[in-house]
């Protein structure tokens, strides 16, 4: 079951507070300190890239690196607005560096990733397609996409949610593929999860819709997700121990 963009219709995000992105390190530091602020901040349109999944091989798209980009922009960004825009080759140097994941990085001359990634489209798609390149090429990551199936048993993907539920009330970001039929595969970050009579609803951030909050419920009894177009499919969260190296970052620059 799927719901697109209601998020004033449940009490999934109602209790969240507005977050902005930091603008010194001292803002950025006491943020970090913030259980639920990169939630928050992920909830707004301004900290999430200004388009949609695009680009890749053969035009499929780079969704899973649109996400991870997204979630490292969240986690290791300072915005300085004041400061004169970089030219187009420190801008490109600051895109690889977000895209690294290995240091807080200052964008100077923007107010946010919204801003700083609708005037630089070009540049941030170039990278997502060379990131793309090099997980597949080098780190065989396509193989990502063959290795799930679409349905799961009613037990086993309750068991799933439950774990997914977990990590999410403790304020992770988590980065999820998204098994659909074929070699196809999908991504989202599960940014924040409720709790019903019948299981959980989930607020996911989706690289093809960019612009809103999509929501999904699950309920004891399913066998999977349903994706508009795509059918039956299960996510799997991967690139844990990538969201524990740029926490740790995170931690490290702010002693």
């Amino acid at each position: 079951m799927k719901l697109l963009a209601m998020i004033a219709l449940i009490g999934i995000v109602a209790s969240t507070q507005a977050a902005s992105t930091a603008t010194s390190k001292s803002e950025f530091c006491q943020n970090n300190k913030r259980q639920f602020h990169h939630r928050n901040l992920l909830l707004e349109m301004e900290s999430r890239i200004a388009f949609r999944n695009q680009g890749g091989f053969f035009g499929g798209g780079t969704c899973w690196w649109h996400s991870r980009f997204t979630r490292n922009a969240a986690y290791l960004t300072i915005f300085r607005p004041e400061l004169e825009r970089p030219s187009k080759e420190d801008t490109y140097k600051i895109i690889h560096k977000i895209r690294l994941g290995k240091e807080v990085v200052t964008v100077p001359g923007y107010t946010d990733l919204f801003e700083f990634t609708y005037a630089n489209e070009e540049l941030v798609q170039k990278q997502l397609n060379a990131w793309q390149r090099h997980d597949s090429l080098v780190n065989m990551g396509w193989l990502q996409g063959l290795i799930g199936g679409t349905k799961n048993s009613p037990k086993k993907f309750k068991k799933k949610m439950d774990k997914l539920y977990k990590k999410v009330v403790g304020g992770d970001i988590v980065y999820q593929v998204l098994q659909l039929k074929g070699v196809l595969a999908h991504a989202w970050l599960v940014v924040d999860m409720e709790k019903t009579e019948k299981g959980y609803d989930l607020a996911v951030v989706d690289s093809n819709y960019p612009m809103s909050t999509n929501l999904y419920q699950f309920e004891e009894g399913m066998e999977s997700f349903d994706y508009d177009g795509w059918g039956s499919f299960i996510p799997y969260t991967y690139k844990k121990s990538e969201l524990k190296r740029i926490k740790r970052i995170g931690t490290k620059f702010c002693k």
